[in-house]
């Protein structure tokens, strides 16, 4: 059984560095998405904040039923189906319609929402309490190793390849991955236990009366959503704009955010679980290296200074390195039975939150989006110290 996990494992980390590269990729394709615009007659700068906030929208709201389908009827069944439906919606976006490639983008990230909530699932299930945050950070460092191809090295495949290329690799690997899940997943949910969805549902009511679930997405919304607003969309719009660099040396400075966070997340999973055997002191030292990041950031700015910006970004990445005690604590306090439910009720706060991060932007301005990433790391920091109690030891 030890051994089947850990392949099922393997499995569903290579699924979320898939996850992970449609989440990012647009963080570089400013360049393709004003070409959608130019040739489908919209304004760029809001196709530009809506096209890659369309996945972290349709991410957020489908975690209001996915975490209950994973509890009730099991990864395999609902994890091969939902990344079916992925590989389909990638190759829907290479029809030549503005409707096809929002809905495709727009299914992508429902289907997505399966990977992270399955693989806490099976964490949970399978993996001792005193492994939980190492499994996060190899999750979280997998989807960053896939966030470093999503800079520099797209940025050249797409000037050979294009855009049609990219999304025909991505539809084969999503297929590929579905009939993995459905072959090597034996998890069939909580119905075997007499649990439905009704159960299920209603411990997600409970979630959001609980002040620590609300601190605790909070928290990660302070470090990891704002980093991954700035990675994944308005980002390239403020070093393109306030500083004039071109698209390869944005893609190479987005690579140093994801490098940092890569670097930082495993070292974080071990002094969690191994050393420290806490959490809540990991999360508050997020919150306060995202607020330290912002403060650089903007500072930079003035001066159009090219080291603080680089460090900035460099902390950035390790404050949502730090983050990956957050879905560990998410969970911990609420039982395995609902461990995917509880990390539904995460995942909803945490990427609405980054959705809505991404669509300001075209309206307030690169510098006061850094602004208001500031002020989030600060709420997020006071929550977390105020509301969260420590789990691993609950």
């Amino acid at each position: 059984m030890k051994r089947a996990a850990v392949v099922l494992l393997v499995v569903m980390l290579f699924a979320y560095g898939l996850v992970y590269f449609h989440r990012v990729m647009t963080g570089i394709m400013k360049e393709e998405i004003e070409g959608f615009a130019e040739y489908y007659k919209v304004d760029p700068e809001y196709l530009l904040a809506f096209f890659p906030s369309a996945y972290f929208y349709a991410y957020a709201l489908s975690q209001l039923f996915m975490g209950s389908l994973v509890d009730t009827y099991g990864v395999k069944r609902v994890g091969a189906l939902m990344m079916g439906l992925m590989g389909l919606s990638t190759a829907l976006m290479m029809l030549p319609s503005p409707a096809a490639l929002m809905l495709g983008r727009t299914l992508v990230g429902v289907s997505a929402a399966v990977v992270f909530v399955g693989t806490q699932r099976v964490a949970s299930l399978y993996f001792a309490s005193s492994s939980q945050a190492i499994i996060t950070s190899l999750l979280l460092m997998t989807g960053n190793i896939s966030g470093l191809l999503a800079t520099y090295p797209l940025r050249v495949f797409l000037s050979y390849y294009g855009l049609a290329g990219l999304f025909t690799i991505l539809a084969a690997l999503a297929l590929t991955i579905m009939v993995l899940v459905y072959l090597l997943a034996w998890d069939v949910g909580t119905r075997k236990k007499g649990l439905g969805l009704r159960e299920v549902w209603g411990k997600l009511v409970h979630l959001s009366r609980e002040k620590h679930a609300w601190a605790t997405a909070l928290g990660a919304v302070a470090s990891y959503g704002t980093g991954t607003a700035f990675q994944a969309a308005w980002g390239q719009d403020l070093m393109s704009r306030v500083f004039g660099y071109d698209k390869f040396t944005v893609s190479i400075l987005l690579m140093y955010l994801a490098l940092s966070f890569v670097l930082s997340a495993p070292l974080v999973g071990v002094l969690s679980d191994r050393v420290m055997g806490r959490r809540k002191p990991v999360l508050i030292a997020s919150n306060a290296v995202s607020t330290l990041s912002w403060a650089l950031i903007i500072a930079s700015v003035p001066t159009h200074s090219s080291p603080l910006l680089l460090a900035g970004l460099v902390l950035l990445g390790v404050s949502m390195g730090l983050h990956i005690v957050a879905p560990p604590m998410a969970k911990e306090p609420y039982g395995i039975d609902y461990s995917a439910t509880a990390t539904s009720f995460f995942n909803l706060v945490l990427f609405t939150g980054i959705a809505v991060l991404q669509s300001t932007e075209p309206f307030v301005g690169p510098l006061a989006n850094s602004a208001l990433s500031l002020t989030v790391s600060l709420l997020g920091l006071v929550l977390v110290v105020a509301w969260t109690r420590e789990t691993l030891r609950s």
